[in-house]
């Protein structure tokens, strides 16, 4: 191929090149007003279809009043993170139990993390745990976690990442264009320099899709699998949490203050018991202290007894 060829070549590669970057930039730009050319090739892709006159939600396979959550979760690309804060008497129990059910739902432990059972813990320990959990399995998860513990607070945060899937599914296939481009001018290179700039441009456009497909198993994996963050406390008394009446809620301060008083009684008593030794030191050295301040108050005043007496004797001479 002479030189000639080769530059008319290059130069209708980079025509293409400028017309697809030019769609799909403006594909994304209207794509969040009004569903452009990203949410076509959504729908050419096979993800879903729908009319001009449809909502967002049913532009993605879902219904407009949001009868199916599930058929939601299908549709679109939602990463979802669950935290919860519960209480329980039997903690290595529920700890050991929850590490199970996740294994058994298909999920994992990310991190965890036990604290406490020391002296000055008094016996309590606290623990924070992060699962992984398939998306399909997390209602069976939090629902068994939810019937063997106390929950205090619960918190979900979902964010859509959907318009991200999707323009990042058109960069690759734009770029996987061009690499196919690309390939088929490498084969009638003629002159190494060609070749040399031609590679170049090969090895940038191949770490540009990698680049793309890596952030898309990333996706995919945030949206399979969801993020529970468990607090776990040990309690000696759990919170109650149900709805209480006016008598029931005296009933239940009641409790909980008589609790409380004896707890610190008990608390004291131990306290003392556990402080024995140390009281004891102390006492002697009190003891002996004492001892000492009254055998030199009773020298001091035998000696001030010896002069006054003979100080008497001297005046009686």
């Amino acid at each position: 191929m002479n030189k000639k060829r080769f530059l008319k070549l290059l130069c209708a590669l980079m025509v293409t090149l400028f017309v697809l970057f030019s769609l799909t930039a403006c594909g994304a730009a209207n794509g969040a007003d009004k569903g452009g050319s990203v949410y076509d090739e959504y729908v050419d892709n096979g993800y879903g279809g729908y009319e001009e006159d449809l909502t967002a939600d049913e532009a993605f396979g879902g219904t407009s009043d949001s009868s199916s959550a599930s058929q939601l979760r299908e549709t679109r690309k939602i990463i979802e993170t669950i935290d919860y804060s519960v209480e329980t008497k039997a903690f290595d129990e529920l700890v050991s139990t929850l590490e199970n059910k996740a294994l058994s739902c298909g999920g994992y432990v990310e991190s965890s993390d036990v604290s406490g059972n020391s002296y000055d813990d008094k016996g309590t320990r606290y623990a924070t745990y992060v699962f992984r959990i398939p998306s399909d399995k997390v209602t069976e998860f939090t629902t068994y976690l939810s019937e063997n513990s106390t929950v205090t607070n619960k918190s979900v945060n979902t964010e859509d990442v959907t318009l991200e899937y999707v323009d990042t599914e058109s960069r690759i296939k734009a770029l996987k264009a061009e690499k196919e481009s690309l390939e088929a001018l490498l084969k009638d290179a003629s002159t190494t320099s060609e070749i040399i700039e031609i590679r170049d441009m090969l090895t940038e456009v191949i770490y540009e899709i990698e680049s793309y497909e890596s952030r898309l198993r990333t996706l995919d994996n945030l949206v399979d699998f969801t993020t529970v963050t468990i607090n776990v406390d040990e309690v000696e008394h759990t919170t109650v949490v149900k709805k209480q009446n006016f008598i029931q809620r005296i009933g239940s301060n009641l409790a909980e203050n008589f609790r409380d008083v004896w707890n610190f009684i008990v608390e004291f008593i131990v306290f003392i018991i556990s402080a024995l030794p140390y009281i004891l030191l102390v006492g002697v050295n009190v003891v002996v202290i004492f001892l000492i301040i009254k055998l030199s108050i009773k020298k001091r005043r035998k000696k001030i007894a010896l002069k006054t007496k003979k100080a008497e004797e001297k005046s009686e001479e």
